[in-house]
């Protein structure tokens, strides 16, 4: 087996499409906003991503055994979802795959949703979000419509390495982080960050639904925050606290 294999179970015919990754990460933002859109979009399961890298592990849903990180497709509309934990030895590869296969798919654009810890996050009651993009077009987008750019700091994990792989690529990237909570599963910033999505994208997502299911939520992501926590501090995840060299 490849290090990293995309499978196609449905022949992906689609043009120019958007492609959204929810992947763990901090307060697993990510994750739990790509749920809520896969499930608000009635999305089709169209692919699965697997690896000798990954956890060996299945998800039953229903009884039906299918593989934790799975690819969606609702009309141009493309989501890559993962319920497991990604290891350091497994995001290099991963995120390669991914922006490989996001370029031959003619991909226009190439989103990542995730979080950015904050230490008054309790204070905070509708998160920030931040943007950056490796495109101008992108940027003088969010500008306009009042999405604070990301203009000085780290990235690190999964989500760095695929915005410095689209980088190499000349894939139209964007990173969307919402303030939130270090450690917990926080739907709080899921909500927030779609609803950047929504103007970006023009979605029309609904977020109050997930909203009223918020401690259902955190109560059922708790031990996949608790294994990508362990993770993230083997990925330098830390360094996003602090400022680049250049811009002291």
């Amino acid at each position: 087996m490849e290090e990293i294999s995309i499978i196609e179970t449905v022949h992906i015919k689609i043009e120019n499409p958007i492609v959204i990754c929810g992947l763990p990460d901090i307060g697993l933002v990510g994750v739990i906003a790509v749920s809520h859109i896969i499930k608000s979009l009635n999305m089709e399961e169209v692919a699965y991503i697997d690896s000798e890298l990954f956890p060996p592990i299945v998800v039953f849903h229903k009884g039906t055994p299918t593989y934790p990180l799975r690819i969606y497709q609702k009309e141009n509309i493309l989501a890559i979802f993962s319920e497991i934990a990604l290891t350091p030895e497994s995001i290099f590869p991963l995120a390669k795959s991914i922006v490989n296969w996001s370029k031959e798919k003619k991909t226009s654009l190439l989103i990542s949703l995730g979080g950015v810890g904050v230490p008054n996050r309790l204070d905070i009651e509708v998160p920030k979000v931040y943007g950056a993009s490796n495109m101008d077009y992108i940027r003088d987008n969010m500008k306009k419509l009042d999405i604070p750019i990301m203009e000085e700091g780290f990235l690190a994990g999964p989500y760095a390495l695929i915005a410095k792989y689209s980088l190499q690529e000349k894939i139209p990237n964007l990173v969307l982080l919402a303030e939130s909570y270090p450690n917990y599963p926080d739907p709080g910033a899921a909500a927030s960050v779609i609803s950047a999505l929504n103007k970006l994208i023009s979605l029309n997502i609904d977020v109050k639904s997930l909203m009223d299911k918020s401690e259902e939520i955190r109560l059922s992501a708790r031990e996949l925050m608790r294994k990508t926590a362990e993770n993230l501090k083997r990925m330098g995840k830390s360094q996003e606290y602090e400022l680049p060299l250049m811009y002291v």
